[in-house]
């Protein structure tokens, strides 16, 4: 069960974390507008997973309040 607690969200419990390529396309117009937009690339933005509950976003495995 291990690798089952490292997908779900640190923050909320209660949904999985997503890649760039599992949000749906909703999701990344919402995600294109988070903060963190401003401080990194497009394609960079594109290696974090995010919490498509709460909006968590994971950087380099720590997570980032949004």
């Amino acid at each position: 069960m291990k690798g089952f607690n490292e997908k779900m969200c640190p923050r909320c419990h209660g949904a999985a974390m997503k890649g760039w390529k599992d949000l749906t396309d909703e999701e990344k117009f919402l995600a294109e507008r988070l903060p963190p937009s401003a401080e990194f690339s497009v394609a960079e933005r594109k290696k974090h997973l995010f919490c498509p509950r709460c909006w968590l976003e994971i950087i380099d495995n720590s997570p980032r309040t949004i």
